[in-house]
């Protein structure tokens, strides 16, 4: 029997990943709390990690290495304490706005 080489048998970037994150791993969100990993999508040298929160009843999606190093603005692998990124706008700025538009947000 011949043996050939199979370039999708050979370690591949993709397949050199961290294992830690896959389907059903425990995710939590600045804004809707905790969820779980619903699938990992291949993205050139990354993966796309889709997520569903339950709570909230919606999906979110972010980069596997910005999940695995903890650099997503709003997704982590630990619970999440702090609260979303806030507006860039300086104060005077924003109370300009807020009286343009009747209130706050």
């Amino acid at each position: 029997m011949t043996t050939y080489n199979n370039p999708h048998l050979s370690e591949t970037p993709m397949n050199t990943l961290n294992k830690s994150v896959q389907q059903f791993t425990t995710v939590y969100h600045a804004e809707y709390g905790k969820g779980k990993v619903v699938s990992l999508t291949p993205r050139q040298k990354d993966q796309l990690v889709m997520c569903f929160f339950p709570k909230a009843n919606t999906h979110d999606w972010c980069l596997l290495s910005a999940l695995e190093t903890g650099t997503d603005d709003y997704m982590s692998l630990q619970p999440v304490t702090h609260e979303a990124p806030k507006d860039n706008l300086s104060d005077p700025l924003q109370a300009a706005l807020d009286n343009l538009f009747g209130g706050r947000r």
